[in-house]
């Protein structure tokens, strides 16, 4: 059997992954389970993740497999591959990092053998094919923490070593303000997006933001359907080395009334984890 250079190349990444042992499972339910390559450059899938996915396999039925789905900030794509497994014709992965996109793609190429998905790079809906205009349902885990101050800034500055670039965590709130500017453009009339929101992004003001723009022109509906207390992790040794300073950030936001935590007398965090379901009818 001939393999042309492509598949070749699948091929070989796939083999140095299982010589390397970097793989590891999701199991979201239903027998649902997707193996993903341990990509240094690539966010794992977190407690939030297995949360939004095991939520996607309860929530999309036989009659939404025929649905337009987009899944915004793929990252692993592991979302995406979720929704394929599930027997969704239609789907399109999108991540603002080329590092991610690349992963998706071997991603579902190991899960499946071939590749159908749609992956695309761009910054929230840009890049993405011109058709399908507009989708049936919308998938999106934004950064999970608010702006930060000026002050906490500055701490960050001043510590030393590589870390996350500070926007994979801070200004989900900016990034949900750009996002639901554009969502009118990209979802289908009665069309509906699966929101994941930590409550450290200030989930008031930014729902308040949503229906300042779009309430004059669309009836919005919003409706929780779960909530997760989840501990604050931190993703890197820069994050860990400026812990104290970090949770004095996140405790201002609460004392403030600007987002939500928790802590525990053993001096962990807890926040919440809340996936929303928004459908938009123009009036």
């Amino acid at each position: 059997m001939s393999v042309d250079r492509s598949t070749k190349v699948h091929f070989d990444c796939l083999n140095e992954s299982r010589v390397k042992g970097d793989l590891y499972s999701v199991y979201f339910g239903l027998g649902h389970c997707i193996e993903l390559i341990d990509d240094p450059a690539v966010f794992k899938v977190s407690l939030a993740g297995e949360a939004f996915g095991s939520l996607i396999a309860r929530y999309v039925t036989e009659e939404c497999k025929g649905f337009r789905f987009l899944d915004l900030g793929t990252g692993s794509g592991v979302h995406s591959l979720l929704l394929k497994s599930m027997g969704a014709i239609s789907v399109t992965g999108s991540d603002i990092s080329r590092e991610a996109v690349a992963a998706a793609k071997k991603n579902e190429f190991h899960n499946f053998g071939v590749n159908t998905i749609e992956f695309a790079c761009g910054d929230l809906f840009q890049g993405l094919p011109e058709v399908p205009e507009k989708y049936d349902l919308i998938l999106f885990n934004p950064p999970g923490w608010r702006t930060p101050s000026d002050s906490f800034l500055e701490v960050l500055d001043r510590s030393n070593g590589e870390g996350l670039a500070i926007d994979s965590m801070f200004y989900g709130d900016r990034t949900l303000e750009r996002f639901f500017e554009s969502l009118p453009k990209h979802l289908i009339d009665g069309g509906k997006v699966l929101l994941g929101l930590n409550s450290l992004v200030g989930i008031r003001q930014v729902m308040r933001r949503l229906r300042d723009l779009h309430e004059e022109r669309y009836v919005i509906n919003c409706r929780l359907l779960e909530r997760h207390d989840l501990p604050l992790l931190l993703y890197s040794e820069k994050w860990a080395r400026i812990q104290d300073h970090l949770i004095e950030e996140i405790l201002s936001w609460t004392r403030e009334g600007d987002a939500y935590c928790s802590r525990q007398e053993n001096g962990q965090i807890i926040w919440c984890y809340e996936i929303v379901e928004l459908t938009l009818w123009k009036r």
